[in-house]
């Protein structure tokens, strides 16, 4: 499994994007560690991996959790710029 084919519904089973942005946001908060986010979402290590290289994004501010909600609501309805996997990590710098 792929966390962004997840993300996006390329693969299955989906991470709801609203889920997957409320734990991103308690992340940040210093409410719930690496470990919770990867056990509630059913992450493999590979998914895992791909979620922290987010994270640190996110916790050096140079990526906004507004910017991956945009960018994944997007993908997710099939918007052309953004409806490969590819195109998503590429925005989101990972």
């Amino acid at each position: 499994m792929a966390l962004y084919e997840r993300l996006v519904g390329f693969e299955n089973p989906k991470i709801p994007v609203h889920q997957f942005m409320a734990l991103l946001a308690e992340r940040r908060r210093g409410q719930v560690t690496n470990q919770q986010v990867v056990d509630a979402l059913g992450l493999d290590p590979a998914e895992r991996t791909e979620l922290l290289a987010l994270v640190t994004r996110v916790q050096a501010d140079t990526l906004t959790a507004i910017e991956i909600h945009d960018v994944l609501m997007l993908a997710e309805a099939g918007w052309a710029p953004y409806g490969s996997v590819a195109a998503v990590k590429a925005r989101f710098g990972v």
